[in-house]
């Protein structure tokens, strides 16, 4: 076999001096580990995951550990919030009848909670990704205390805070409840950007009817306790716990029965004081609602099937209220023939979507894109919105 040029390897592995064993030069380094990106590269690409993907924000914390930890860390969990603001409409809870009353989350994208049947519970109020139940009561239950079953539950990560109760010594005719973050709550503005917002950390605040006055009082999961009451004598005895409050500007809306008056509960006074509704000739159902400029509104069902909704304008010194008009939808020309709207059982005001109630069924309507969709064809009791964002959640890393 003829010797090769000084320099050259052999191509075959022939016996003698001149051969010898040969193995192609790793020129394109495949035999290497390729080199990890940096996490700042590696969160700005995930940040570009819309809110409604929640399919590949999954699969993209399977891929290995060090992208879950990064996936799901406080910190991208912040970022990704502030990137794209706007949260989803993740579904909704139905105090449904085929199911005794029990809380049922119905999903409206892909969002799965791990309990979506919560057994004993009904949903009272939902707001900044927090939900509270409340236990039903059954045959021997004793209770001390206004209510000793409230908790609230996130059901992102499964995680929920029973309350302690709150006691009085007048025995309570009627109350009800609303839940919200922390901040918004503790600042007594009623804004918060949720960025930074923990899980655990939130307010409830109670407004119940006894024999002798209206009272409220404000649990704070910092202190795990209850506040001193604060109460008003008001000329009305119900609250209609079955209307969701509004957060509007600084102040939580509660409707009276028979939607003709709502009890104004600042958040910054702790003062309670009645606000009137525009007059009607018919009974009806009234839903409070903050509308885009954080402005109070209304939304109801007229007896023609049309969509009202109502805002309410503030004179430049700040001495004048009055409600006008500000949206006429005719639902007759959006919904199928079949389906009469009777009223309004909910809005999800941070996303601008109306549940309507219909011979057909709970339908669903976009103030924005004016898209109707059906959600809901069997009986319930009440409809109560939760508005989130989704991002996959280790337990681990809950408190990072």
């Amino acid at each position: 076999m003829e010797k090769l040029p000084p320099g050259f390897l052999s191509l075959g592995s022939g016996s003698g001096s001149g051969s010898a064993e040969f193995s192609f030069p790793d020129l394109l380094g495949t035999q290497r580990t390729p080199p990890r990106l940096p996490d700042e590269i590696v969160e700005e690409i995930l940040l570009c995951i819309p809110p409604d993907d929640h399919e590949h924000l999954l699969c993209v914390a399977l891929v290995c550990k060090h992208w879950a930890r990064l996936l799901t860390s406080r910190g991208f969990r912040r970022r990704y919030r502030e990137r794209h603001r706007t949260p989803l409409l993740l579904g909704f809870l139905g105090n449904l009848i085929d199911t005794g009353g029990y809380a049922r989350f119905i999903p409206t994208h892909a969002f799965r909670p791990v309990r979506p049947d919560r057994h004993d519970y009904r949903a009272h109020d939902a707001r900044h990704g927090r939900v509270l139940l409340n236990r039903i009561a059954r045959c021997g239950d004793v209770f001390q205390g206004v209510e000793a079953a409230l908790i609230v539950w996130d059901p992102i990560t499964d995680e929920q805070w029973p309350l302690p109760p709150l006691l009085r010594d007048q025995p309570v005719r009627n109350w009800t409840a609303a839940v919200l973050c922390a901040t918004a709550g503790a600042a007594g503005l009623g804004t918060c950007d949720h960025l930074g917002c923990r899980p655990g950390d939130f307010h409830v605040i109670f407004v119940g009817i006894d024999d002798k006055e209206m009272f409220a009082s404000v649990y704070s999961s910092d202190s795990a306790t209850w506040s001193e009451s604060t109460s008003a004598n008001l000329p009305y005895d119900y609250l209609h716990e079955a209307v969701l409050p509004a957060l509007a500007g600084n102040a939580l809306y509660f409707v009276f029965r028979m939607g003709m008056a709502m009890l104004k509960y600042d958040l910054a006074t702790r003062v309670m004081s009645v606000m009137h509704v525009p007059i009607s000739w018919y009974p009806r159902r009234v839903v409070p609602m903050a509308m885009e400029d954080g402005g109070l509104g209304l939304a109801e069902v007229d007896m023609e099937s049309n969509l009202i909704l109502w805002s309410m304008e503030v004179s430049a010194d700040g001495n004048v209220e009055q409600w006008v008009v500000s949206r006429h939808i005719e639902l007759r020309t959006l919904l199928p023939a079949h389906a009469l709207a009777f009223c309004v059982v909910a809005v999800a005001d941070a996303v601008g979507v109306i549940f309507v109630y219909t011979v057909d069924g709970v339908y669903t309507f976009d103030l924005n894109s004016g898209q109707v969709t059906k959600v809901l064809s069997y009986g319930f009791y009440d409809i109560i919105p939760f508005v989130s964002f989704y991002t996959p959640v280790l337990r681990a890393a809950l408190d990072r």
